[in-house]
């Protein structure tokens, strides 16, 4: 079998997934400006300012309710082992339950979620159960993205609902937890994911343009300061953020009115 055959088999070609899936995210919502991340409001903030798709993360409760968190740990606390009033206790979080409700009642059907899973297990898959019926019980299969760094969390969710799109997560940074096999894709064969979501550092044409001729590729996270400038013109925006090879980005700063008349 061919080399180009072979990395095929890794992704699920769509001849949709380009059209769906926007040019800029919201990264954990809209929150400059002081609103808090990863929550109901910074989802709301998001759609207010026109985004068409907001990322945010999610993790399971101890008593298996489903938050919009983003750090394993929270005030000292490990996440997984406290129940969900107990972190109420702690701090105000979002359920997934609330915001999929908000958005199954929002009038602009076009507005999506990108949803990571915030989880390592290699076995179970106890938040994929909860966040694929979640997804079902309010109807919104074809406004959802699901990614996530573990590449068996997508392959969970994609025998759960196949219709589902699926981005991976990457970054090839040096550390413990990001094993050689996590870096090389090696169960993108399970995991099949639809799109590539690269850590904006990691990014090279070299390495990277033959799969975004095979699904798109979105890097994270993109920021006005990363340009290496405090003021980007319209038109400097674009040619930085986009090329042949690039998809979109995700950014916590660069906003849908920052891009018009690109």
């Amino acid at each position: 079998m061919k080399r180009a055959q072979v990395k095929s088999l890794r992704w699920q070609t769509s001849s949709t997934i380009r059209h769906w899936l926007p040019r800029l995210q919201a990264h954990r919502g809209y929150w400059v400006g002081g609103i808090r991340e990863n929550t109901l409001e910074a989802v709301q903030k998001a759609a207010e300012l026109k985004y068409q798709m907001v990322e945010f993360d999610v993790r399971l409760t101890k008593d298996q309710k489903v938050v919009l968190f983003h750090d394993g740990d929270i005030q000292g606390h490990a996440l997984a082992e406290l129940a969900y009033q107990e972190i109420l206790k702690l701090e105000p979080v979002s359920t997934l339950d609330e915001v999929c409700a908000w958005l199954a009642s929002y009038s602009d059907k076009g507005f999506k979620f990108n949803i990571e899973l915030k989880t390592a297990a290699i076995l179970g898959g106890a938040l994929e159960k909860q966040v694929a019926r979640i997804i079902k019980k309010f109807a919104i299969e074809s406004q959802v993205l699901i990614s996530s760094f573990n590449p068996l969390a997508l392959g969970r969710m994609r025998l759960l609902n196949k219709d589902l799109f699926r981005a991976l997560l990457l970054t090839l940074e040096d550390h413990p937890k990001n094993r050689w096999y996590f870096r090389h894709m090696t169960f993108n064969f399970f995991a099949k994911p639809h799109v590539l979501n690269l850590r904006l550092n990691d990014w090279s044409e070299d390495k990277f343009k033959n799969i975004s001729r095979l699904v798109p590729v979105v890097l994270w996270t993109y920021n006005d300061t990363d340009m290496g400038v405090e003021a980007v013109t319209r038109k400097e925006i674009g040619s930085k953020l986009y090329s042949e090879w690039i998809h979109g980005v995700i950014s916590d700063e660069i906003t849908p009115q920052r891009m018009q008349g690109i």
